[in-house]
């Protein structure tokens, strides 16, 4: 679960970092991360950099407005005129207009043209600026909607995984289940609930021939973290005979466990099993209270 959190971080800041929207120290947090990256992360912030860099570039280009236009086709008239009037002489020139004066009208033209450039020039840089932030603003959805979906993925995987798992569980027992019907001795034998759990019942088909067995326990309380069910061979009045432990989370009507330390001989006489609540791991002989009980008949 840590690395999982460590990956959406990455992820998170990562976003935040191309876009350059994060503060110093979170700057400093993701460049840290970013020199400790996976391959797959390395990945990750590469594909966000071409992204960025495909959205600025992606705002088609817009056509000048008409005003800009006539400004501009206007101050290249005006250069022209003036470029023809220093190349001839002019024979007409009023008297009273002297070079200096029509230069210095030419250089007034040429401000107010050039300033009206700039204008335009500042309006098309802040039409880019808006493109910008419009393509940020679709790059950060686009990179945290792909790590909620990473993200949720992962958790499929998992429940799917799990899954997996427990089917696999239940495919054995079931195999476990089918080798001792199979054996050429098997015995059944009942266990019913005493005071500790009255509602609880169990089954134990037993081969001793092949030293296996199954347990079946329905209706009886999960036990505390730190205590396990014991189960217990009985042969006539002899000290009872440890057959294995067993632990479980949920009270099911459905819990089966394979006994693979049932090697020991049946009595031709009288064979018991019982099962008892013990310390973690169990114990060499029966401390606890007992839950279920049944004899061979």
């Amino acid at each position: 679960m840590e690395n999982e959190n460590a990956h959406t971080d990455f992820e998170s800041l990562c976003a935040g970092y191309v876009l350059g929207a994060l503060d110093e120290s979170e700057q400093a947090r993701f460049e840290t991360m970013l020199e400790e990256a996976s391959p797959e992360q390395e990945a990750f912030y590469r594909d966000l950099c071409d992204v960025r860099d495909e959205l600025a570039l992606a705002a088609d280009p817009e056509p000048p407005s008409d005003a800009v236009e006539t400004r501009l086709m206007t101050s290249i008239g005006s250069a022209q005129g003036a470029s023809s009037s220093n190349a001839q002489p002019d024979f007409d020139e009023p008297s009273g207009a002297s070079p200096a004066s029509q230069n210095a009208g030419l250089g007034t033209g040429q401000r107010s043209d050039r300033a009206s450039d700039r204008e335009a020039s500042r309006r098309a840089a802040s039409r880019s600026t808006w493109a910008y932030k419009l393509a940020a603003v679709l790059l950060l959805a686009v990179s945290i909607g792909l790590a909620y979906l990473t993200l949720d993925l992962r958790s499929t995987v998992s429940d799917q995984q799990a899954i997996i798992t427990q089917l696999e569980s239940e495919v054995q027992q079931q195999q476990e289940l089918l080798t001792v019907l199979a054996a050429r001795e098997a015995r059944l034998i009942n266990m019913g609930g005493l005071d500790a759990s009255p509602e609880g019942y169990g089954k134990i088909v037993w081969a001793p021939t092949e030293g296996r067995a199954v347990l079946q326990m329905a209706n009886l309380p999960p036990p505390p973290e730190d205590k396990d069910y014991q189960l217990w061979l009985i042969k006539d009045e002899q000290a009872p005979i440890s057959a294995g432990v067993f632990h479980f989370d949920q009270s099911r009507r459905d819990l089966f466990f394979v006994v693979d330390q049932l090697d020991a001989e049946p009595s031709p006489s009288a064979n018991a099993f019982a099962v008892t609540l013990e310390p973690e791991g169990g114990m060499p002989q029966p401390t606890g209270d007992m839950f279920l009980l049944g004899q061979q008949v």
